[in-house]
């Protein structure tokens, strides 16, 4: 058992490395978790904030290795004092294309 207590911070040391790589290889934190490079970020929408927060919802171009079509990569970023989160989204082509649809109707005439 001792052994195994040796090498045991092996592993978060490897989780580190490998989003490490990921990091620098994508070139942003958005990129990293979602496993590819921004090409370009098409804009941003701000969401509902109060006077100690931001919440802002920005979109962008993700360009893979594994696809020959871009995909579109959704990242909501909360900011807040002493405090931050992002949430990642990819979507295919079609994907978007959906939901910009879906979109649409919930916003139209009523």
């Amino acid at each position: 058992m001792g052994r195994l207590d040796q090498y045991f911070w092996l592993l978060p040391l490897a989780i580190v490395g490998v989003f490490a790589w990921r990091f620098i290889r994508s070139g942003s934190l958005t990129g990293a978790l979602l496993g590819g490079r921004i090409s370009n970020t098409v804009g941003e929408v701000e969401l509902r904030s109060s006077a100690l927060t931001s919440r802002v919802l920005k979109v962008h171009v993700l360009e893979t290795k594994s696809d020959v079509t871009p995909q579109v990569a959704l990242a909501i970023v909360s900011k807040a004092p002493l405090a931050a989160s992002m949430v990642p989204i990819k979507l295919s082509r079609d994907q978007a294309r959906q939901l910009a649809s879906l979109l649409e109707k919930a916003a139209g005439p009523y």
